[in-house]
């Protein structure tokens, strides 16, 4: 369940987490005061839903604390996991800036506290504030290349190259996955990287017998950087020298 603050607290450390966000990087003190006074604070627990796909636009969200998870649901009933966000990340921010409906759900896997601002708020400050409207140009059009890539993945990667990517944590999955790779579930990896816990498993050892990761405990660990670094690139095992498709 969530409560809506009536005002921002002009804490330093919510200032801060505002200016490290590239919508918001650069903006001068006044300019950055009237977009903090145009949102407003909610709260969830762990387990609460932040907003449904398809409901009305929620607006755009900044993380302020807490984990969220962006989820899409097949016609099968299969969870896809987008992103898993800490702050300072932002989500929402096509939805928010078309005024169109959520095109994901939203659930805080912790506690969360997120910043909220409205479409029709959004729309007037970036009507007022150029560096703004700046910012918000640059920043779509690099979530837009992301979804490009991850796309690219999805239908030229083999599981064992995008898996190697997600370990690798620096090119499409660096800034939507907030926990490092070791920290997953093969549940939660099947659900990011679009397949099943099976086919995990089987690429997992795939990459475990061609001595790139090591198991300790329940966590997989990088072993040979620069052999995952050509497997995502090629998507061709290092040292099989071929194709790794599943």
């Amino acid at each position: 369940m969530s409560r809506p603050a009536k005002s921002i607290p002009d804490a330093p450390e919510v200032s801060m987490l505002w200016e490290s966000s590239p919508f918001f990087a650069g903006m001068d003190a006044p300019s950055l005061h009237r977009v903090q006074c145009a949102a407003r604070q909610h709260r969830y627990q762990a387990g609460a839903v932040i907003f449904n796909e398809g409901d009305d636009c929620a607006g755009f969200q900044l993380v302020l604390d807490g984990m969220v998870r962006l989820y899409r649901v097949n016609g099968v009933g299969r969870l896809h996991t987008l992103s898993l966000l800490r702050a300072p990340s932002t989500f929402n921010e096509v939805a928010a800036v078309d005024g169109a409906v959520n095109p994901f759900n939203a659930v805080a896997v912790t506690p969360t506290q997120v910043m909220v601002i409205a479409h029709d708020a959004l729309r007037g400050l970036l009507a007022r504030e150029p560096r703004l409207m700046s910012n918000m140009i640059e920043a779509l059009a690099r979530l837009n290349r992301e979804y490009i890539e991850r796309l690219e993945d999805m239908t030229f990667r083999s599981i064992p190259s995008r898996l190697a990517k997600l370990f690798l944590h620096e090119t499409t999955y660096a800034d939507q996955i907030a926990e490092l790779p070791s920290q997953l579930t093969q549940e939660e990896m099947a659900s990011i990287l679009g397949t099943t816990r099976e086919v995990v498993g089987r690429a997992l050892r795939g990459l475990l017998n061609a001595g790139l990761l090591r198991k300790q405990g329940r966590a997989f660990l990088i072993v040979d950087r620069d052999g995952l670094e050509v497997l995502a690139q090629t998507n061709i095992m290092p040292d099989a020298q071929r194709d790794c498709t599943l």
